[in-house]
């Protein structure tokens, strides 16, 4: 990589577009779950979604790059799974809903990248999840008092917010390795980790790394001053976790270090048993399943922790394989993609896949699926020739079709 790369401008209507994107797609209530009913909140939701879609809908009149169809494929079998297991398991509007709800942010993301290059489109998304993830924590500072930090304005999980830290780091990680950024950049990611910090998500924090690593990895001539940091930033970790107890308290978080971990394993193996017939065994019960029956235990239900759990319930053994098979078509995609951008997607994948194991989301309206859906467009093969034809670092807006030249008038 070279030094020679440039800061991204995002254009106004893709980043209106995607913050109304990402605010769509963080939960406004903690511990509330969609099961049908329609209330202000939800039909805030899907008007803002709709208003993001009809945006970006006409910024396409303006351009239109090339873009793969194989990734909409793959999201419409998982989707009619879906809705396929919704028939039998009875939550039917709410499976419905879902689907639609994920259809239109998926219309949206393709859209726009119809219309704005990868580079501006990820730019976007990095800095909606800083603003939005801003706004949470700092109204949300009061739970610190609880142990950890969650959003207050929107209502964010930790887990959530979280994720929209490390978006915000992963991308600045990738400008900074690309030579496009300094210490501006720099710093909005020290302040994106500390929020990741607060919010005691170890997942996250254990995935973060080896998706920095593999940016790292890409890197063909670092910087003096790119190394040096690096160094002094490693060096003081280690200080930090072997001089006091942060790093343990961080893993145990007040004792519960493994507690968590076993609970989950107790919602997976109550998912394994779940399909009443062979009807919801293949197509599960729709997306709107978020919670399963527990056995055995002080406790009815639990959430279903994992996005791979989560899709064997909701989009049975059919929605598993074809998401199983995207996500390895996609790492395939990201690993003959052009070296700039495979440093993103790979890095990006590799936090994302990683995080899906512990955390749910990953095929849902999620920001995490904006992200994944992304790159799994870009990625494929209709996408990747327009990654080399137009580099990832050409931020000046949305590429314009080249205009032919008129004839010349005919005089007698």
């Amino acid at each position: 990589m070279t030094a020679r790369v440039r800061e991204t401008a995002v254009p106004g209507r893709l980043l209106v577009c995607m913050l109304l994107l990402v605010l769509t797609t963080v939960g406004w209530r903690r511990g509330t779950y969609f099961t049908g009913s329609v209330d202000p909140v939800v039909a805030a939701k899907g008007l803002l979604s709709v208003a993001a879609l009809v945006l970006a809908y006409f910024g396409t009149r303006r351009v239109a790059l090339r873009l793969g169809t194989g990734t909409l494929w793959a999201l419409g079998l998982l989707l009619a799974a879906s809705v396929l297991g919704a028939l039998t398991h009875g939550p039917l509007v709410a499976g419905g809903v879902i689907a639609v709800r994920v259809t239109i942010v998926a219309l949206t993301v393709v859209l726009l990248l119809r219309c704005y290059t990868g580079t501006q489109f990820f730019a976007a998304l990095a800095w909606s999840s800083a603003g939005i993830g801003g706004v949470a924590a700092v109204s949300g500072l009061p739970s610190l008092s609880s142990g950890r930090l969650a959003g207050g304005f929107p209502q964010l999980a930790p887990n959530e917010l979280a994720l929209l830290a490390c978006l915000v780091v992963l991308y600045a990680a990738w400008r900074i390795a690309l030579g496009a950024s300094g210490v501006p950049m720099a710093g909005i990611a020290v302040v994106a980790l500390g929020v990741l910090w607060f919010t005691g998500s170890r997942t996250a924090l254990l995935m973060l790394v080896p998706a920095l690593v593999i940016m790292a990895l890409h890197v063909r001539r670092a910087r003096v001053g790119l190394v040096v940091s690096g160094l002094l930033l490693a060096a003081a970790a280690t200080v930090a976790a072997l001089s006091t107890d942060a790093l343990t308290a961080f893993l145990e978080r007040d004792g519960d270090g493994t507690s968590t971990v076993e609970s989950r394993f107790i919602a997976w193996d109550a998912a394994t048993t779940w399909a009443d017939d062979n009807w919801q065994l293949f197509f599960g019960g729709g997306m709107s399943v978020k919670i399963i029956p527990v056995k055995g235990q002080y406790w009815d239900e639990q959430p279903l922790d994992s996005s791979w759990v989560s899709l064997l319930v909701q989009v049975g053994l059919v929605g598993l394989l074809v998401a199983s098979a995207w996500a390895l078509w996609t790492v395939r995609g990201a690993l003959r993609a052009p070296r700039e951008s495979r440093a993103l997607f790979l890095g990006a994948l590799v936090f994302l896949l990683g995080r899906s194991v512990l955390e749910s989301g990953l095929f849902d309206a999620t920001p995490d699926f904006l992200a994944f859906l992304a790159i799994s467009l870009l990625a494929e093969g209709g996408s990747r020739r327009r990654l080399a034809e137009q580099p990832p670092e050409s931020g000046a807006g949305p590429a314009l079709p080249a205009r032919r030249p008129r004839p010349a008038a005919l005089t007698g």
